[in-house]
């Protein structure tokens, strides 16, 4: 017998409705029918359940993708975030999905509030990663970003800018410097974005941040997670095709790897080992 998935949402109880869809994933689209409620806690829920369940299930939630798109335009501010999120965590899998998204992620980077901002780039950066050619438009918007927001929007900025810059480095090595400067006054909290991009613009031209890495050796010791694991990620690329350049590190990576107890962090740290021919993370 299926359980009841309307009311155990309009009792919050969306721990007990992730075991049943991962169980049944027929449940998925009960569970999209509820983006029609009125309340709007029922609804952001459902989007955060549909964010984690459709990354790990993304040909099961395909078919659905428009209606979250179509709620980027929803007047509830909370909404356009929580559809965000779950655009950029299901939509890049699929190019027509996200030829669909992008265009309104992008008119999000401008509306009044941060919060719809940042998520908007999150969602830009996943999809930059994997299309870059449908956010390409939008790097100059990033970039200002990294001027213009506060810390958490730095964040973002940075982060999407470093996700794109993966695969299209030439967009985003003219912002070396300035992401050096905004490195300069992140806090370990919010400095997880700077240390990707670096890390990024590294992958392709590592001895344009050779002279960064005891700077970011640093982080691994910040003890903040965010901070740690994206140091962490910026370190093994940069040595990736210089391993000479990050030697130094390798230690405490390995020592990261061996006790972290956040699964980002000792992830991260497996795979930088790997990128840099330690055998450790074998």
């Amino acid at each position: 017998m299926n359980p009841d998935i309307k009311a155990l949402a309009h009792d919050k109880k969306f721990g007990d409705i992730e075991t049943a869809v991962y169980n049944d994933h027929a449940l998925i689209g009960d569970l999209v029918a509820l983006l029609a409620e009125k309340n709007g806690d029922v609804r952001s829920g459902v989007l955060n359940l549909l964010s984690r369940v459709g990354f790990d299930f993304p040909n099961d939630t395909r078919r659905h993708l428009p209606v979250l798109i179509a709620l980027l335009d929803d007047p509830d501010m909370f909404i356009k975030i929580d559809a965000a999120n779950a655009v950029g965590n299901l939509g890049f899998s699929f190019k027509d999905s996200a030829s669909q998204a992008a265009p309104k992620l992008k008119a999000l980077l401008n509306h009044e509030q941060s919060l719809v901002r940042q998520e908007a780039a999150y969602a830009l950066g996943n999809i930059g990663f994997a299309h870059t050619d449908l956010v390409r438009d939008a790097v100059p918007r990033l970039i200002q970003m990294l001027e213009t927001g506060d810390d958490d929007e730095r964040e973002a900025a940075a982060h999407a800018l470093g996700k794109v810059g993966i695969n299209a480095p030439e967009l985003i090595r003219g912002i070396l410097p300035r992401l050096v400067e905004v490195l300069e006054f992140s806090k370990e909290a919010t400095c997880g974005g700077v240390l990707f991009a670096l890390g990024a613009i590294g992958l392709h031209y590592p001895k344009e941040v050779a002279s960064l890495v005891p700077r970011l050796m640093k982080y691994l010791d910040s003890g903040h997670p965010n901070a740690v694991k994206n140091a962490v990620a910026a370190i093994g690329n940069i040595g990736s095709s210089n391993p000479e350049l990050v030697k130094d590190a390798v230690p405490r990576i390995r020592q990261i790897m061996e006790t972290a107890t956040d699964i980002d962090v000792k992830m991260n740290a497996k795979v930088a080992l790997g990128r840099l021919g330690d055998p450790s993370a074998l």
